[in-house]
């Protein structure tokens, strides 16, 4: 079980982070700035491959999380890297809190 909620608690943070990085930004600031875009791009891969991990049983339970695309995204941006959409890595990193809401409770849950 600490291996499940050592992926929750990863999720988290790392959607934590991202969303920090678009907060109080616009799209044209952060395309601007190479570092925050970058970083990023990242975590959002980060997400990506830590979604993999994450268990089947709160897959099935949260089917509405688009889990498939998250990872997907994950391949793209480690093997596509300039040919991923800036619009779509401003609007994935803008849409994370129900995601980051789903891990919170899960890890609710676990306790």
């Amino acid at each position: 079980m600490a291996d499940v909620r050592d992926t929750l608690d990863d999720l988290a943070l790392l959607i934590a982070r991202a969303e920090h990085s678009v907060t109080n930004r616009t799209f044209d600031e952060l395309v601007a700035n190479d570092e925050a875009y970058d970083a990023l791009t990242y975590r959002l891969a980060m997400i990506g491959e830590t979604c993999k991990k994450s268990p089947d049983e709160i897959k099935a339970r949260h089917p509405h999380v688009p889990w498939r695309e998250m990872a997907t995204f994950r391949n793209f941006a480690s093997h596509d890297y300039f040919g991923v959409d800036a619009n779509l890595v401003w609007q994935a990193a803008r849409s994370l809190g129900p995601v980051k809401a789903i891990m919170l409770e899960e890890i609710a849950r676990m306790e």
